[in-house]
Order: structure tokens, then C-alpha cells, then sequence
């Protein structure tokens, strides 16, 4: 597995991803472009549950991120119909690499360490994937996981407006 650590987000790693904004998966979903210094002060604060930026384990640079969002602060995804009742808690995880992160692991092993270090201590029994039908590496990100993929898909508006199918993945961590 890749050597990756998680460390809280810094004012300066907004240099490291900015280059996301523009990114045809994040990009649509995300307020970076707007304004990119709110967004990593959001961050900084965890508005919205634990986030960590990815850096490998011998550089501090910011790769990527991996979210957390409790269920009071998750997306309706938590509450969709594809989540069962016998997955509750969920809270929802996302995560992100930049474009030349990608394809080394690193995801894989920054999100097993997402879950070892925050999300087994969140009393939580699973976590949801909300993942836009056709991004085939967070898909298969997802499965390697062991996450279960569910029915039916949700069709959910971007902030532009466009409507956008998504695909739900619950895995169990508790």
C-alpha cells in the first residue's frame, strides 16, 4: 500500500490544489473556483466534519483530501432510500487527489487510514460514497474498499444546475 499521512489543512496548501477547481469530477460539485480562500478556511475549521489533506509520508505537500461529514452535516445521500436502516449512523466520506497524485494508491490508502484514524472512533456503523456515474476510478476506488454499491441512483443538481447521476456505496465500519 501507498505510504500516505493525513494532517490538517493549512492557509498555504491552497496553492497545492487549486488546480481542482478546474478538475471535470470536483470541479462541477465544488465552490474552490468561487472563492478559493473561504474554501480552504473552511476546511481549516472543519465546517463540515473532519477533512485531512493527503501528503505522502515523506513530503508535506497536499495531494488530495479526504473528508468526514457526520450525519447531521452530510448530504441527503445518507438518507436516500439506498441506505438501509441497519446502516445507521452513516455519515458520508468523500476524497479527492490532484490529477498527477492519481493512479498510485494513494487514495486507497489515505481513506483505510481516514477510516483507522477518525471514522472508528465517530460511532458511526457505515459510511456513504455518493459517486457521479462515470467517474470509473472513484467507482472502482469504492469497490476495492469493499463497499457495497445500491440501488436505486439519485439524480441530483450541481450548483450550475446540471443534473447529475449519482451512485451510492455504503461500506460498514462498525
Amino acid at each position: 500500500m501507498a505510504e500516505v499521512r493525513l494532517r490538517r489543512w493549512r492557509l498555504e496548501d491552497a496553492a497545492d490544489v487549486a488546480v481542482m477547481a478546474n478538475d471535470e469530477f470536483f470541479g462541477p460539485w465544488s465552490t474552490m473556483a468561487a472563492d478559493l480562500d473561504r474554501w480552504i478556511r473552511a476546511e481549516m475549521a472543519e465546517e463540515h466534519g473532519p477533512t485531512r489533506a493527503i501528503c505522502l509520508s515523506d513530503d508535506d505537500r497536499a495531494l488530495g483530501r479526504v473528508a468526514l461529514r457526520p450525519p447531521d452535516l452530510a448530504s441527503d445521500a445518507v438518507r436516500c432510500q439506498a441506505v438501509r436502516e441497519s446502516d445507521q449512523p452513516a455519515g458520508e466520506l468523500s476524497y479527492w487527489l490532484v490529477p498527477e497524485a492519481r493512479g498510485r494508491g494513494l487514495a486507497y490508502a489515505a481513506v483505510r487510514l481516514m477510516i483507522e484514524t477518525v471514522v472508528a472512533g465517530s460511532g458511526l456503523r457505515s459510511v456513504v460514497l455518493d459517486i457521479e456515474d462515470g467517474n470509473q476510478p472513484s467507482i472502482r476506488l469504492a469497490e476495492r474498499l469493499g463497499a457495497e454499491r445500491r440501488s436505486p441512483s439519485r439524480v441530483k443538481a450541481d450548483p450550475a444546475g446540471t443534473l447529475r447521476t449519482l451512485v451510492v456505496y455504503v461500506l460498514r465500519v462498525a
